[in-house]
């Protein structure tokens, strides 16, 4: 058959598998659907959170109007100034919802009830401590049911407090002597943060690259796995098998029918997020394009072998689960990789879906050229052309049984 006929064949069977994917209703609009309800959730679970300067005054956080008890056991009018402070910058600032208490027991109380996420106790003695030019303390209780909220919450508290703290260490320097720059006795050492890019940036910027790699990996190896099983146990494989085509040419539709469902779902992804997320392409839009489409070479590769080996498609669909979901939490893309133990760093970075999200995120948001990605694209080739090598004959194999 010569080569223009294999072409024709692998066109007609890519769209044959899209025309079937297309009158499947239910399963297409799933299809659309899974990526933008991805997205949305993915977007509101981690939304933009721009950086803090206690200098400044200026403190970023996910939250906001927590709700936090007060008690000012101490009668010192120093006592109640700092409290009416704190209270003052809390509601300012938008961070919490501070609410007055007569004892700590009746807050605590409150916490038990969910009704409060921790009590600030300005203790006796506070204001004599500070007269007396001695340090005086703050006592904190947080609700620690939920530890990473308690742990943001507390630190916007510190922050709170450590502008006040500032403010009157000023006043006693200025009292001291006038001529002194309070500012500079008070924080000799200021820190900005400087953005690696310019402009303004949101952490979705660096986690959008990565769910458009996990859609492709999820869109990629399930519909494949669907296809190839449904033809399998329906019996309309035996039909392609006796039309007077290649094998090749077979395999090539499927993967091209694959690859254009793939793509398709990353640029839903990538439009969401730019669209609703302020995410922005700062690198080369062909790059962009060259690592998808690697990335969805590798894993066709991969779930050629797996709904090769399954014998039905529960089995090939439960093999592919195997290897999607340990890659969602293991490939950089949800959480760090460094949070995860060195043994599982390493099979976290043997998968082509970290390599994918790796090059994507370098090129949408550092705008990395070709040379600085070269070895996220070597590897994401490499398993593209070793999976590939063991799929087809897998593949062609089955098809001949």
């Amino acid at each position: 058959m010569s080569l223009s006929n294999n072409i024709k064949s692998s066109l007609d069977i890519a769209f044959k598998d899209l025309l079937y994917f297309w009158r499947m209703k239910m399963l297409f609009i799933t299809f659309l659907t899974l990526p933008i309800v991805l997205m949305f959730l993915f977007g509101f679970m981690f939304p933009t959170v721009g950086t803090s300067n206690i200098y400044s005054g200026k403190i970023a956080s996910p939250y906001s109007n927590i709700p936090i008890g007060i008690v000012v056991e101490d009668g010192g009018a120093t006592a109640h100034n700092v409290a009416d402070q704190f209270k003052q910058l809390a509601s300012s600032t938008g961070l919490l919802k501070i609410k007055d208490f007569s004892s700590f027991e009746v807050a605590r109380e409150k916490i038990v009830a969910g009704e409060l996420k921790g009590v600030i106790v300005v203790p006796n003695g506070f204001t004599e401590a500070l007269k007396s030019n001695r340090q005086a303390v703050i006592i904190v209780t947080m609700d620690d049911t939920s530890s990473q909220l308690s742990s943001v919450v507390y630190s916007q508290i510190l922050m709170l407090f450590k502008m006040i703290s500032s403010s009157i260490s000023a006043s006693i320097i200025k009292n001291v002597n006038e001529s002194i720059d309070a500012n500079f006795i008070v924080e000799p050492i200021n820190v900005e943060r400087r953005n690696l890019i310019a402009g303004t940036t949101s952490s979705f910027e660096f986690l959008a690259p990565g769910f458009m790699a996990l859609n492709i990996v999820m869109g990629t190896l399930s519909g494949l796995a669907a296809a190839i099983a449904r033809e399998k146990e329906q019996g309309t494989l035996d039909g392609i098998l006796v039309a007077p085509i290649s094998s090749y040419a077979i395999i090539t539709g499927k993967v091209l029918a694959q690859t254009i469902r793939g793509m398709a779902q990353a640029f839903i992804v990538l439009g969401i997020s730019m669209a609703f997320f302020g995410v922005k392409i700062y690198g080369s839009f062909l790059l962009m394009l060259l690592i998808m489409f690697l990335g969805v070479s590798s894993f066709i590769g991969i779930g050629i072998i797996a709904t090769t080996l399954a014998p039905e498609q529960e089995t090939a669909m439960t093999l592919i689960m195997l290897f999607q979901i340990p890659s969602m939490f293991i490939c950089n893309i949800l959480f760090p990789i460094e949070q995860l133990p060195k043994w599982l760093q390493y099979i976290g970075k043997m998968m082509p879906l970290y390599y994918a999200a790796d090059g994507l995120r370098k090129v949408i948001v550092l705008n990395a050229n070709f040379n600085q990605i070269a070895w996220d694209i070597i590897v994401l080739l490499l398993y593209s052309i070793i999976t590939l090598s063991i799929a087809i004959p897998l593949f062609r194999k089955a098809l001949t049984r």
